[in-house]
């Protein structure tokens, strides 16, 4: 298995693992429609390929947080993680994530997912600060995870939105 920054050209073939893996159903997801027509942060994310088939993905979208007195900063949505589903269990998911991971850190980029706590938490991921936040559909809060240089700093009531979405101000 070989892990190399996602491209252009892997698009399609991303795509098409996603919908194999999540359905028809994905396209009405939360997190898709607080990606919204976002591309890949190219930095942040990674396909793993075996003989040149593509196994799985990992995609980080840019978003921004509002917070507060109109407090907006700019957030990284990862996801989807995808593996092919023959080969669950080979620690694909894992290996990708841990690459999206160290890319986070390097470039010190916020973090946040839906997803579960026990696999995501192990990398720093937690639903603690991100309570009260309001996302573009439906989500259990439990599953609504921020990884952050300083979680405080996001406590709190606050909204997500696609980063293409306007930003209107109080005057």
């Amino acid at each position: 298995m070989q892990i190399r920054p996602m491209q252009d050209q892997d698009m399609a073939e991303v795509q098409a693992l996603a919908e194999r893996c999540f359905g028809e159903a994905r396209r009405g997801r939360t997190a898709v429609r607080l990606r919204g027509s976002s591309r890949p942060i190219a930095a942040l994310s990674f396909v793993a390929r075996d003989h040149g088939a593509l196994i799985g993905a990992v995609s980080c979208h840019p978003i921004r947080w509002m917070g507060p007195g109109g407090a907006v900063r700019p957030l990284v949505l990862l996801g989807p993680l995808v593996s092919s589903p023959e080969r669950r269990g080979e620690g694909i998911g894992l290996a990708l994530l841990k690459c999206a991971a160290e890319a986070l850190d390097a470039g010190a980029h916020d973090c946040v997912l839906i997803g579960d706590a026990p696999y995501y938490g192990r990398f720093g991921w937690t639903a603690g600060p991100t309570q009260g936040w309001e996302l573009p559909g439906p989500y259990e809060p439990e599953r609504l995870l921020l990884r952050a240089s300083d979680p405080a700093t996001y406590a709190g009531p606050a909204r997500l939105i696609p980063a293409e979405a306007g930003v209107s101000r109080a005057a």
